[in-house]
């Protein structure tokens, strides 16, 4: 996905190698997650981001862009994490290197 066209305030879900992730922006960089809340299924990418924070729409509880970490009730467990890397403009996600958030 192009760089440019990730926003910051609102995410975006891609599929990737049939793994459905949310690409979120911030001042950090570009991070992506396992899309759906582990607390209950609803899509993140349906939700919004404040700084390193992406909000479920369902119950507003939120995570840590960075690291999948739950941050806020109801949410507790984390949500899977994939290294991306930016080159020429275009941001890649990797699905086979799942980084496993630590609660």
């Amino acid at each position: 996905m192009q760089a440019a066209d990730i926003d910051s305030d609102f995410p975006s879900m891609v599929i990737v190698d049939d793994v459905e992730m949310v690409l979120c922006r911030s001042d950090d960089g570009f991070f992506a997650l396992g899309n759906i809340c582990s607390h209950a299924y609803a899509r993140l990418s349906d939700g919004h981001t404040e700084g390193n924070q992406i909000f479920c729409p369902l119950h507003q509880g939120s995570f840590d862009i960075r690291t999948g970490e739950a941050i806020a009730s109801p949410c507790y467990e984390p949500v899977a994490s994939y290294p991306t890397k930016v080159e020429d403009g275009v941001v890649f996600v990797c699905p086979a290197a799942r980084a496993a958030a630590t609660p």
